[in-house]
């Protein structure tokens, strides 16, 4: 009953990996890959200085060392590359390459000096190990990946049989074909478990920088789209307009109406503003009755505009868990998020301050 529960759960899982749009799958591999590649990466490389060490049996086999020295040594060239093109790149896709790279640059050292070997016999077991390499690194690899390494491999093998003369060919290839076929059946398996703990990590990540009442973001989103006092979020060109809105005499609508009754202007304002602002704006419950928007590829005119079009409907909803107006402040974003802020700050501090209900620019 046990494993029947499994498959099922695992069928489960890969319908919805492969229900994922390419965007998704990107952001789940990404995620996937920068979850696990701190071991793999120290995996590879005590792997690859493990190697080095067979230089001792290698004088056993040949009675010297110095005709694998060379080989053994070649290594260090294979991670002195790998740690330079991952410093300089480190997106996900180049440091799972990479990580290939330096298998196989292990792969191809040893073939290096099971060509210097008066006897290469055991070659059959070092090949067979290699496939615990290919194992590690599926954990940041997709199945797709891991596939294609596996034919690299095998092509390595019959490339390096016609100078190595490996002894039982035959059995390492008859071997190392259902490896390659089991190892690519467990990264899938491997890869559709991860997406269960993908899914979890995404609704906790959602729940940290959402608001629970009124379900637009709270403020512990601009920890992750302000950086030395700039908006991550900004393209090269790309006008961006902070607005900060406030419902007018709130405090008056709690004492009069209740709590609840403030929560549910609360909620209506949030649902209201995701319902009318674009998919790439930011709605984002300040504190309180204050609310702040980033809105994307917008000037600060039509940004105003949007804004006067939305305290209007406020004012004249229908709808309306009670009666209620807002100010608004808007203000073109310069670069400085926190002179920004400032500013539509001190909009917000004008339009309330000059009678309410009203959109003011600085």
């Amino acid at each position: 009953m046990r494993i029947i529960k499994g498959v099922r759960t695992i069928a489960g899982l890969m319908r919805d990996l492969h229900s994922m749009s390419s965007s998704e799958k990107a952001d789940f591999y990404k995620d996937k890959c920068d979850y696990y590649q701190g071991i793999v990466e120290l995996s590879l490389i005590v792997a690859c200085l493990t190697t080095i060490c067979f230089i001792y049996s290698d004088y056993m086999i040949n009675g010297s060392a110095l005709p694998t020295l060379i080989p053994r040594l070649s290594i260090l060239v294979f991670i002195a590359i790998f740690f330079v093109v991952t410093d300089v790149r480190e997106s996900a896709r180049v440091i799972v390459f990479m990580d290939f790279f330096l298998g196989q640059g292990m792969v191809i050292a040893a073939s290096w000096a099971a060509y210097n070997l008066s006897d290469n016999s055991n070659s059959i077991t070092g090949i067979i190990v290699v496939n615990l390499l290919w194992m590690v690194i599926g954990f940041v690899a997709t199945p797709i990946d891991t596939l294609i390494n596996g034919f690299v491999f095998i092509i390595e093998i019959i490339i390096t049989n016609s100078f190595n003369h490996y002894t039982n060919y035959d059995v390492i290839l008859s071997l190392e074909i259902p490896c390659i076929i089991g190892i690519v059946v467990v990264h899938y398996i491997m890869t559709a478990f991860y997406l269960d703990h993908y899914r979890v990590t995404q609704k906790l990540k959602m729940s940290m920088i959402t608001d629970p009442l009124t379900m637009v973001y709270n403020r512990h989103l601009l920890e992750k789209i302000v950086q030395d006092n700039s908006l991550k979020i900004q393209k090269p060109g790309e006008p961006i307009t902070l607005v900060m809105l406030d419902i007018d005499d709130f405090k008056k609508i709690n004492d009069e109406n209740g709590h609840y009754t403030g929560d549910l202007a609360l909620c209506f304002i949030g649902q209201k503003l995701n319902n009318e602002t674009h998919k790439d704006d930011y709605v984002i419950r300040y504190g309180g009755e204050e609310f702040v928007l980033i809105f994307r590829n917008c000037s600060v005119n039509d940004a105003c505009a949007r804004m006067e079009q939305f305290r209007t409907e406020i004012e004249n909803a229908k709808d309306i868990p009670v009666p209620f107006t807002v100010s608004i402040g808007v203000s073109g974003y310069t670069g400085d998020y926190y002179e920004t802020l400032k500013r539509v700050d001190e909009a917000l501090y004008e339009a309330k301050n000059t009678g309410k209900n009203k959109v003011v620019i600085k």
